[in-house]
Parts: structure tokens; C-alpha cells; sequence
């Protein structure tokens, strides 16, 4: 795989993200391995919210590109959502539909998975999350095979 090629990583950040999970990302698709001879990824991060970000830990973040950096993406990634019993905005269930049209591959860690279950992009499929939430997801998005 030439450098030029490289897999394009959309991270999904937004205010009360968690730190842990980001971290998670950063370090699988935004640091260079030094046992590949090439990057493979090319990493960025696509904001919810315009301006800088509050995270966990008294972390501030700020991306460059907006939810509209998600057209880009040959995957995007959700990391923990703040608030499993918050709906995410429509604006982001629609892009996250759009994109699975366009056939991106998705990947949610934790919480995560609450937002591509309300885009309903679960449905009919196994799916994890947090131990502590899997009854929460289970009970709300009753089309999804919670494993927990």
C-alpha cells in the first residue's frame, strides 16, 4: 500500500468526549507503527460542535473539519458517547446513514454503539457495548442482538 493510498480514519469527536476511547483511536489508526514500513492510516478528526471541544480530564480538542469530513472517510469511528440516554443530533444520524450508503465501514468502542443503533444501522445485527449498558441497549433498540 503506497503512502498516497492510505486508508482514510475518521475519529467523530464532540463536547464530553471521553478521553479513554479517543485514546483508544488515536493509538490504533493516528500514531506511526514502526514495525510497518508505511502508515497505513491516514487520521483525522471529523467535530460534532464547531469551536473547541470540552473532553474528559479537563481536555480541550479541536478538529478541523466538521461533520462534513465524514464524506471523506473510508472509516469512521465513534469513540464512548457522552450520555447513552442522549439521542444524537439528526444531523449526525444522517451523515453516519449516508456514509454506510456509500459503504464505509463503521466501528463504534463502548457507548459508542448507542449512536449507530439510533441511526438504526444495528438493526437485525450482533452488536456489543459496555457491560453496564447492555440491558440499557438491549431494552431500547429491541431489533439489535445485544452481546454482551
Amino acid at each position: 500500500m503506497r503512502s498516497a493510498e492510505r486508508h482514510r480514519v475518521a475519529a467523530l469527536v464532540y463536547d464530553g468526549l471521553c478521553t479513554f476511547e479517543f485514546g483508544i483511536l488515536v493509538e490504533l489508526f493516528g500514531l506511526p507503527r514502526p514495525e510497518l514500513p508505511v502508515n497505513w492510516y491516514r487520521f483525522s478528526l471529523c467535530s460534532l460542535e464547531a469551536g473547541p471541544l470540552d473532553a474528559t480530564g479537563g481536555v480541550r480538542i479541536q478538529a478541523r473539519q466538521g461533520l462534513a469530513g465524514l464524506r471523506q472517510a473510508d472509516t469512521i469511528a465513534i469513540p464512548g458517547w457522552r450520555d447513552p440516554d442522549e439521542v444524537p443530533p439528526a444531523s449526525l444520524l444522517r451523515a453516519l446513514r449516508r456514509a454506510h450508503d456509500r459503504g464505509v465501514r463503521l466501528l463504534a468502542l463502548c457507548s459508542g454503539a448507542f449512536v449507530l443503533a439510533a441511526a438504526g444501522l444495528l438493526d437485525g445485527k450482533p452488536a456489543t457495548t459496555h457491560w453496564r449498558y447492555a440491558d440499557k441497549l438491549r431494552a431500547r433498540y429491541p431489533r439489535i442482538q445485544v452481546e454482551p
